[in-house]
């Protein structure tokens, strides 16, 4: 099992959940490139280990984590 975690980089709060469940890690990385497309700003580092997006909130990190 896949989750998908988020980290609000200007907030010292931990991790939070944002999707889970997942049997698969291709089935994660849909859901977590379907829930970046609701922001204006996104991207991901090369090696797709981690996704960013950006809204009037701050800066958010995404990754995949397993269960």
């Amino acid at each position: 099992m896949f989750m998908i975690l988020e980290l609000n980089i200007t907030s010292p709060a931990e991790p939070t959940q944002v999707a889970g469940g997942f049997a698969t890690r291709e089935d994660a990385l849909m859901a977590v490139k379907r829930y970046l497309k609701s922001f204006k700003v996104s991207g991901h580092n090369s090696e797709e280990s981690y996704w960013w997006a950006r809204d009037s909130d701050g800066l958010r990190r995404c990754w995949i984590s397993p269960a």
